[in-house]
């Protein structure tokens, strides 16, 4: 691609961009102008012959920043306002401060003089360039008569450019952010030459998301939405929606969104699991359609590979649209993007894309489908969070939870809502179709105090044998999952836990939400993995007993419709199989056991769970849970965010801290190494680093470590084995030995 092609797709792309971001028309006209001519000038630099020379060697050695030749262009020749200036000169690197792909101070000092000694010839014409430069692209920007050009920029870009003399400018910061995050974004999509194809905003109505029920036919028909849902539909703004598991709680969101809904502004619905988001990607896809909807996790890679592979069955092709689809997820391209909260976080916390991330916020909607409680700090950060995108990017905020106790509940309405109870939904036992949801009786609890899920596998055995009832099985570690699998192996388990490499863990996810519930497995023996928007449902659980909030999610996987003759018995064990002081909080563990114990025997309702959960938390969090909720929520950064920030300055540690916030590791399990180099000799590196495992540190200590010579020093566990079907093991078992 020639620098005159690629300068005219960036102009296209930031033409497309802002026509697609929701501004007022002022606020269009005015980046419509900036985007064009930053677009223009951002690239005159690689008219060096030192960067011509590089292009022709084919090296990826960077000898000279063009984009710093750029700045030399637009500073002595062009009136450029600073915001644009700032933005071109950082649109590949940031600021001079520390971490990676960052200016250095040789390159924004002595470097110019050099580089200009170079080629003399560049120099002289310098304003001719520009003249012709501009003519080429119909940019009128005035061209300065300068014979002698200085051979340093000035000390106002200078200072803008180093991290600890920014602050002290007389500059709106937040404005160069905003700039440079709007050209990278341009820049990256016409490079990709992807400008044509960014996707037009859609207008939600309320045919897009009719609810549906399958009848005695076992046809498709539409059903009326629920009187919450239509609540839904007239509410405008922020809301708490305080709602059962499987009561339509998408669809009540879907219907807030087409309440709330301003042209081009962004939706990103947040949700825990990776597994989830990439069902809610397929069920957004059907109402949007599938060009404006994107995954956006730590392992998107693989989801788009299988997408492209399931449609190309070529994997070098697939591999490449994979990739450009992780990468514009990333960017300012997709309108509706669904999301884990770590996402949103790491830009709160100034992680890296923050500044582009300006755009894409402001004035969105956001959606958080059900959150855990009893992870304090996380919960902390994620409504220290929600106010920084309320002040700071007028966001409007939707929360969803079925598990919400009274004490958090009271406490985000104060701290998000200013104390109205008003934006709080929840559905009405007036209304005869919400009272259906209410009153309905799912499940009927039998507490084992004392006893663990291995202390009833005749129990189990029997009801596999008589073959009328589908089981599932839900404890608290990998380990346990394991050692139940073998007690089953007869019955052909399926086990569902953080154990299993991404391949085999996506043929699992896609075996127990089979459309055909008949090709379902009949025992399914999982860990917390399965709690949330897996769309499964059994007939019968037995399940180890967790936090209050976790285990009503898990209930919520047996008997989900609550149409079932009989309610469907829950089997609770006080104790676990396998350790679980490392994974939940004890003393509200054992908080759990004895409100769920004077349950014991009856038959549940939603008020029940309701009440058992406010009670459990009756008190709030523990002292050790309030400490790390109050980490999380007055974390400088995100509450002091307008004045900490860097324009074009990001930490990187946000973003290693965030995506491996539970502090496992990747590695390779001994036993796989040759067919993982095998993959990578064809050239299939998506399906090979699907081979990888994550494990806590000490599962897999540094001498049992040994890394392979490649690109990514792909680390070999010698002290782990995979089997297919049951995840990864250890060689050589101590006997307290326990997976988490």
């Amino acid at each position: 691609m020639t620098l005159k092609e690629h300068t005219r797709r960036v102009v296209r792309a930031a033409i497309e961009l802002v026509n697609r971001l929701p501004f007022t028309e002022d606020e269009r006209r005015e980046w419509l102008r900036k985007a064009i001519r930053s677009a223009v000038w951002h690239d005159i630099g690689k008219i060096h012959k030192g960067f011509q020379l590089n292009l022709k060697k084919g090296t990826t050695v960077v000898s000279i920043r063009h984009e710093l030749i750029s700045l030399w262009f637009c500073e002595q020749y062009l009136n450029l306002p600073i915001d644009e200036l700032f933005a071109i000169a950082t649109h590949h690197k940031g600021i001079v401060s520390d971490g990676f792909k960052k200016l250095s101070l040789f390159e924004i000092g002595t470097d110019l003089t050099c580089h200009l000694a170079d080629d003399p010839t560049l120099v002289k014409n310098a304003e001719a360039i520009v003249k012709a430069w501009g003519a080429l692209f119909n940019d009128v920007s005035p061209v300065t008569n300068n014979p002698s050009p200085n051979d340093t920029y000035s000390d106002e870009i200078q200072f803008l450019l180093m991290k600890d003399r920014q602050q002290s400018q007389a500059v709106d910061r937040l404005q160069l952010a905003r700039m440079r995050g709007l050209l990278m974004a341009a820049d990256h999509i016409g490079s990709a030459k992807t400008e044509s194809d960014l996707p037009v905003w859609k207008r939600l109505e309320l045919t897009d998301f009719y609810p549906t029920t399958i009848n005695d036919k076992k046809q498709v028909v539409r059903v009326p939405f629920r009187p919450f849902q239509e609540r839904m539909q007239q509410y405008v703004g922020d809301v708490i929606l305080h709602a059962p598991t499987g009561s339509g709680k998408t669809e009540a969101a879907l219907s807030w969104v087409y309440a709330n809904q301003t042209e081009n502004a962004r939706l990103f619905y947040l949700l825990p699991y990776t597994a989830s988001i990439n069902a809610m990607v397929r069920r957004l896809k059907g109402v949007y359609g599938k060009d404006r909807v994107t995954a956006l996790h730590s392992k998107a890679l693989d989801f788009f590979y299988e997408e492209a592979i399931n449609e190309t069955n070529n994997f070098q092709q697939s591999e490449e649209i994979a990739r450009n689809k992780r990468s514009a997820s990333r960017e300012l391209f997709y309108p509706v993007k669904v999301a884990t909260l770590h996402q949103v976080l790491k830009h709160a916390l100034h992680g890296k894309g923050w500044d582009m991330s300006l755009f894409d916020y402001q004035n969105a909607l956001f959606i958080i489908d059900e959150f855990h409680t009893y992870d304090a700090h996380l919960t902390g950060m994620m409504l220290a969070t929600l106010k920084w995108l309320k002040r700071f990017c007028c966001a409007k905020i939707l929360l969803m939870s079925a598990t919400i106790p009274k004490f958090l509940l009271e406490r985000i309405v104060i701290e998000l809502f200013d104390g109205d109870q008003s934006m709080v939904v929840r559905p009405k036992s007036k209304e005869p179709a919400d009272a259906e949801i209410l009153k309905r009786i799912r499940h009927k609890l039998v507490c084992y105090p004392q006893k663990a899920v291995s202390n009833v596998l005749h129990q189990i055995t029997a009801i596999l044998q008589e073959g009328k009832k589908t089981v599932l099985v839900i404890v608290n570690n990998v380990k346990s999952c394991q050692e139940l699998a073998k007690a089953f192996d007869s019955y052909e388990p399926k086990l569902l836990h953080g154990g299993f490499h991404r391949e085999e863990r996506t043929e699992i996810e896609k075996a127990i939400t089979n459309k055909d519930k008949a090709k379902r497995p009949r025992l399914l023996i999982a860990t917390q993995a399965v709690e949330v928007s897996l769309d499964i449902d059994y007939d019968i659980a037995f399940i180890e007993n967790a936090p209050i909030d976790a285990l009503i999610q898990r209930f919520g996987r047996v008997n989900r419709a609550g149409k079932r003759k009989k309610p469907s018995e829950i089997h609770l064990f006080e104790q676990s199989i396998g350790n679980t002081r490392r994974i939940y909080d004890e003393a509200i563990v054992k908080e759990t056991w004895r409100v769920m114990l004077n349950l014991d025997g009856k038959e549940l309702s939603e008020q029940h769970l309701v009440e058992a959960c406010d009670e459990v938390y009756v008190n709030g969090y523990t002292d050790e849970q309030e400490r790390n909720f109050q980490i999380g929520f007055t974390h400088d950064r995100i509450i002091n965010f307008d004045a900490s920030f860097h324009a074009g300055d990001w930490s990187d540690w946000v973003e290693e801290v965030i995506d491996k916030s539970n502090l496992k590791i990747d590695v390779l399990c001994d036993n796989l190494r040759s067919t993982f180099e095998s993959r990578r000799k064809e050239g299939k590196y998506i399906e090979a680093s699907q081979l990888l495992v994550q494990v806590y540190p000490w599962e897999c200590p540094k001498e049992y470590q040994s890394k392979l010579e490649d690109k990514q020093n792909t680390l070999v566990a010698t002290n782990l084995k995979y089997a297919p079907g049951i995840g990864y093991q250890r060689i050589e078992r101590s006997p307290d030995f326990n997976f988490l």
